[in-house]
């Protein structure tokens, strides 16, 4: 029998790793990233955006398309 996880302690769960992660990072990162390493970072989102928005759109077309 297991037991339901409360709400705050699951908001903890998964919170306390990305945040451990924030504080572990340095506050400056000198560094270089090239003009085409922006554009390709750009492209990758909007690919994803676009390609995540087109299968929801053919999911929820099976319960919106007229049975015949």
């Amino acid at each position: 029998m297991s037991k339901k996880m409360s709400p705050l302690f699951w908001l903890m769960k998964s919170l306390l790793p990305g945040i451990l992660l924030i504080f572990a990072t340095p506050s400056k990162a000198f560094g270089y990233a090239d003009p085409g390493t922006g554009a390709f970072l750009y492209q990758a989102v909007y690919a994803a955006f676009l390609g995540g928005a087109y299968y929801l759109r053919r999911f929820l077309d099976r319960f919106w398309r007229k049975r015949k």
